[in-house]
């Protein structure tokens, strides 16, 4: 994924299995650059032409918690350890959004709609090796990070960065059919999260509003929002992460405090015998509240978990090629579309990542 460090709280000695992972909470501010907002980048390089490739379960089993698994990589997945595929959201249609790392570095970005067909589009900015995509929504509008310090919207072709509420640097990691779009800002020493919400008309400028953390302005992380509004994400208090939500609506002078989300209690995993809570992260919602994301424990594993926002309930789910490697094993759900199909990503007994959609 991108090359954002996670807190070592996080993930704590099993550094091996960081590189995929790019939705950690930026801990410093880099250096001012100097952007301006809508920037257009030269256009996207896009070719239709490329292709995911199914995995044939090594286990026999393609079913887990109810759901059948489609297991894939995407087109130039590379198969040592810290390579592979990684699908960071999906839309409300089936298309699935992510990226793969070969086995010499650099991102290759693309979107695919693995239930139908295996043809992958790839989606890579020109002059950008660093690109991640993060997001995309009904339109075809993808969202992510430039590689330097800048989110970028990336529609018909067109590439535009942009740095809200005049930050420093900033990632947008999701984007609902309404066209707002979520993340996370620096400015100064004081990273939040931030929702842009578009102008009516081209004369309209998008509105930026900051997310706070519950009880003041820690580290935030917006991850994912639906069509009502409701987004979701992370924030730290010092030593490690916890899920939260926030609510457009709720914006006040700019601003939304965001409400924590209770950890959950995690069940008994087989392998990880005495495993406690270490942090969760939620990172996507649907427009029927259900959430989605992962919890890390002190093996340095992670696993998949749905949680409804209306109930405050927890469900725990793996993909079930899921393997161990060093003693790790990885599974995060991504993003949940208003039918209930899932996407993510796991890890092999190689250290190498996949893509996945889950669905009943």
């Amino acid at each position: 994924m991108s090359f954002i460090a996670r807190p070592k709280s996080d993930r704590g000695f099993r550094p091996a299995l960081v590189a995929l992972e790019g939705r950690a909470l930026m801990s410093v501010s880099p250096s001012r650059l100097h952007h301006v907002a809508g920037v257009v980048h030269a256009a996207a390089t896009t070719r239709a032409n490329a292709t995911i490739t199914p995995i044939t379960s090594p286990t026999g089993s393609s079913q887990a918690g109810g759901y059948r698994f489609l297991n894939f990589d995407g087109p130039g997945a590379g198969t040592n350890a810290n390579t592979g595929t990684n699908i960071n959201g999906i839309a409300n249609d089936g298309v699935t959004v992510g990226l793969t790392i070969g086995n010499t570095p650099g991102n290759n970005n693309f979107l695919a709609r693995p239930r139908s067909n295996r043809f992958a589009t790839t989606t890579n900015i020109a002059g950008a090796a660093g690109a991640s995509a993060f997001g995309v929504n009904n339109s075809g509008t993808v969202v992510g990070s430039d590689g330097i310090n800048s989110a970028f919207t990336l529609s018909r072709g067109t590439v535009r960065t942009f740095l809200p509420n005049g930050a420093s640097a900033a990632t947008a990691f999701g984007i609902n059919d309404r066209g707002v779009i979520v993340g996370q800002e620096t400015a100064g020493q004081v990273t939040t999260g931030f929702l842009r919400v578009p102008g009516r008309n081209a004369r309209t400028p998008a509105q930026d509003i900051l997310v706070t953390g519950p009880g003041g302005l820690i580290l935030v992380n917006v991850q994912g929002i639906n069509n009502q509004g409701l987004a979701v994400g992370f924030y730290s208090n010092g030593s490690t992460t916890h899920g939260l939500i926030a609510n457009q609506r709720s914006a006040l002078n700019g601003t939304i405090t965001s409400t924590a989300v209770a950890d959950p209690t995690i069940p008994a995993v087989a392998g990880e015998s005495g495993a406690t809570f270490v942090f969760s992260q939620i990172l996507g919602v649907n427009d029927r509240g259900i959430a989605v994301g992962y919890y890390g424990d002190s093996t340095g594993s992670q696993h998949g978990f749905l949680y409804n926002t209306k109930t405050a309930q927890y469900s725990f789910l793996d993909d079930p090629n899921v393997a161990f490697n060093n003693g790790v094993e990885v599974t995060q759900i991504t993003g949940i579309t208003n039918s209930g199909e899932l996407t993510g990503f796991y890890s092999d007994a190689t250290g190498a990542f996949h893509g996945f959609v889950a669905y009943r």
